[in-house]
């Protein structure tokens, strides 16, 4: 987890209004929108803060509206930014029972038994269920619930997993 999470890029335009359409990136959570106060990224890393008015998910993207967006001529401008979100002024305490998924990038992954698994590489919530993707030896994708997932120590930078049989022989 750098200074900023990458919540996604913009990918097209929806509508005439100015909404914009944003395929999640690695670090994408829903609840970062509903704090508003996002920040729209250009190619050449320059960074402009903007506000999320509402947004709805649409399939595997998000539509948003954001607020000095009024037409779409507006929102093609917009087409190949990124919106990013300030780690340091989100206020963690705001989510206190479980670590954000841009949080769990770069974590080591332990077995019970003190062995190390790997890293998390991504963090994947498309689907029903919620993913880790590691690399060790092998790659492996670990469910993200709490029947696999036995601890998360943020300042330690470790998760602990106790894998049901089988598991770990799948590779991806």
């Amino acid at each position: 987890m750098g200074e900023f999470a990458n919540l996604g890029d913009i990918v097209n335009t929806v509508g005439l209004k100015g909404e914009i359409k944003l395929l999640p990136g690695p670090d994408f959570w829903a609840d970062a929108l509903k704090d508003g106060k996002v920040y729209l990224v250009s190619s050449d890393m320059v960074r402009r803060s903007v506000n999320v008015e509402k947004f709805r998910r649409k399939g595997r993207t998000y539509v948003l509206k954001l607020g000095f967006i009024e037409s779409i001529k507006d929102a093609e401008l917009l087409v190949g930014k990124r919106l990013e979100l300030s780690m340091e002024e989100l206020d963690l305490a705001f989510y206190p029972e479980q670590a954000l998924p841009c949080q769990l990038i770069g974590m080591e992954i332990f077995l019970m038994n003190g062995e190390l698994l790997g890293v998390v590489e991504n963090f994947s919530s498309s689907g029903g269920q919620d993913r880790l993707m590691v690399k060790g030896k092998k790659k492996f994708i670990i469910p993200y619930v709490s029947e696999i997932v036995t601890e998360v120590d943020c300042d330690k930078r470790r998760i602990e997993i106790d894998p049901p049989e089988g598991l770990l022989e799948l590779e991806w």
